[in-house]
Formats: C-alpha cells, sequence, structure tokens
C-alpha cells in the first residue's frame, strides 16, 4: 500500500511539473493580403510575415487560416518555382479536413484522388465522409458516381450506409439521393 502511495506521489509530482500549453497566437491582421508575387520569386507564403501568421494560427488549430492559405496556393496560376505547390495544397487542405471542416475536405478529396482506372484512395475517401457529413451536397454525387464507377469497394461503405440511415444525419431529399444511388449496382470498370 506504502509503494501506490509514493508511486502516486511522483505521478502527481511529475504532472505538476510539465510545462504549460503556449500560449494562443494573436490574431492576424484583418488586412493581411498573400501576394503571388512572392511564390513567383520562388518564396513560400508561409515565409512572408502575414502567411507566418497564418500559418502560425493554422498549426495550432485555426481552420479558418487552413482553408485561407490552402485557397491561396489553390489560386495560383502560373507555375511556381522551388515550391510544391501542390503539396502546399494538400497539406493545408489535408490540415483542415483533419480538424473537420467539410470545404478543406473537400477540396483534399479533389487533389487526393487523381487516378480515375483506380479504386478511390483510403485517405480521399475518409475526407469525402467527412465532405458528406458536413453537408456539401456534390461530395455525395461524387460518392454515389464512384462507387457506379466501380471504383469503391463495398466493404468500405458499410460505416457510411449506417450513417446515413439514421433519420436527420442529412436532409431527407439528399440522404435518399445517396441511398439509392448506393442501393444500385455498381458498373465494372472496362478492362484497357
Amino acid at each position: 500500500m506504502r509503494r501506490a502511495q509514493i508511486l502516486l506521489g511522483l505521478v502527481t509530482a511529475l504532472y505538476g511539473c510539465a510545462a504549460p500549453a503556449p500560449p494562443a497566437p494573436p490574431p492576424c491582421p484583418a488586412h493581411i493580403v498573400l501576394s503571388p508575387a512572392d511564390p513567383a520569386r520562388g518564396v513560400a507564403v508561409e515565409d512572408t510575415p502575414g502567411g507566418q501568421c497564418l500559418a502560425t494560427r493554422a498549426t495550432r488549430g485555426d481552420v479558418a487560416a487552413m482553408l485561407r492559405l490552402g485557397d491561396f496556393y489553390s489560386g495560383l496560376s502560373d507555375p511556381v518555382p522551388l515550391i510544391d505547390r501542390h503539396g502546399r495544397q494538400v497539406h493545408w487542405y489535408r490540415l483542415a479536413g483533419d480538424h473537420g471542416s467539410p470545404p478543406g475536405a473537400w477540396a483534399a478529396v479533389a487533389l487526393l484522388d487523381t487516378d480515375h482506372d483506380r479504386q478511390v484512395p483510403n485517405d480521399a475517401l475518409a475526407y469525402l465522409y467527412t465532405a458528406i457529413k458536413g453537408g456539401i451536397p456534390a461530395a455525395g454525387d461524387y460518392l454515389v458516381d464512384q462507387w457506379q464507377d466501380g471504383r469503391v469497394d463495398p466493404g468500405k461503405l458499410w460505416a457510411m450506409r449506417r450513417w446515413l440511415n439514421r433519420p436527420g444525419a442529412l436532409p431527407e431529399d439528399q440522404r435518399t439521393a445517396i441511398i439509392a444511388g448506393l442501393n444500385a449496382p455498381p458498373d465494372e470498370l472496362a478492362p484497357e
């Protein structure tokens, strides 16, 4: 019994010595402008003062900052020297999707599911489910289309079907359209 008390006291003392959580970063100024001229010169937007503020907030869980950075890289039209634009887009949108953002998850699906001759990748499917559960109608249509094309393994739909069977999970018309599409038999991918 004495050993248990000593051990409990030691654990309590160690827990009290843990470093406190870092303070939340100050909000970024509302007038931050992310310039496409910086990436054109080979400077990542996260290395600019405004971009650093957004990146700090994003890494601490600010979904709006994640989406803003992802949208910035998505909106660049010219090739960007020395910067992996696609990788940065995927990073910020996946991070937003991981924090439960339906728009971030939906954008991540478009970037991750690029080979339409193969099954939908598992991570893209997980983000697709986040987007559907967040109420993005196009995500439900996309799932049904991929199912019809034979790109989704039936075993991977089990949890989604259970969720869809709950009334009130989505607006009724959207929910029934997805269920009807998933109940139709999938097409077989034509061999080449």
